[in-house]
């Protein structure tokens, strides 16, 4: 059975975990017997099953940070075959609003299947900042998300396929990152309120 860990040192960009720990913003700890270091995961990977990892080091732990407030995520992935294929195309998302929920402080986007490394759209990211939620956006930093692919044909779809892929997935999952954001933002709303409680009234000694 792999490990998290395993599997990120074996860089296989096909995979579903780093596009996904990539947009949380997750570094992975090297250690060696020179000591240790950390390294973003979007840093991590160099080349086709390649990282930045010495000979002599291992992977000693993975840290994802906690999401900011009024924060929600979303993987996506189109499976040409099964459920246990890799993805011909995959999408990371993760939104963070501000108190109105009407505008983006900040976008990660993370994707997989469409070049020989994990890559996250740093270009497409910057249009989505200070930006308010509307449908144009999002399909506006999908199509910048394919500027930053580079996919090979296979016998899961052509180049040009996948790379039209990433636009309509990159959307969709800032779609759901923003649902599943409304949707905690309604369970939150909703959750009762403890009442406080009253304080005894104390009764005055009668004379």
């Amino acid at each position: 059975m792999a490990t998290v860990g395993g599997g990120l040192a074996h860089a296989d960009p096909n995979q579903d975990p780093p596009p996904t720990l990539i947009a949380l913003g997750a570094t992975v700890k090297a250690a060696s017997a020179e000591g240790s270091r950390d390294i973003p995961l979007d840093a991590f990977f160099s080349d086709y099953y390649e990282t930045v990892l010495k000979p002599d080091e291992i992977i000693t732990s993975v840290f994802v940070p906690k999401l900011a407030a009024n924060s929600g995520g979303a993987y996506l992935k189109f499976l040409p075959r099964t459920a246990d294929d890799y993805a011909t195309v995959s999408a990371a998302a993760v939104l963070t609003m501000d108190k109105t929920k009407k505008n983006i402080v900040d976008a990660r986007i993370a994707l997989g299947s469409v070049g020989t490394t994990p890559i996250r759209a740093t270009a497409a990211e910057a249009l989505l900042r200070g930006q308010p939620v509307k449908a144009e956006a999002f399909a506006e930093a999908g199509e910048k998300a394919k500027e930053a692919v580079d996919p090979v044909s296979d016998f899961r779809g052509s180049a040009s396929y996948k790379k039209e892929m990433v636009g309509v997935f990159v959307r969709r999952a800032l779609e759901k990152a923003l649902a599943n954001i409304r949707q905690q933002a309604k369970a939150t709303a909703a959750k009762p309120t403890k009442k406080a409680a009253k304080k005894p009234i104390k009764k005055g000694k009668k004379r």
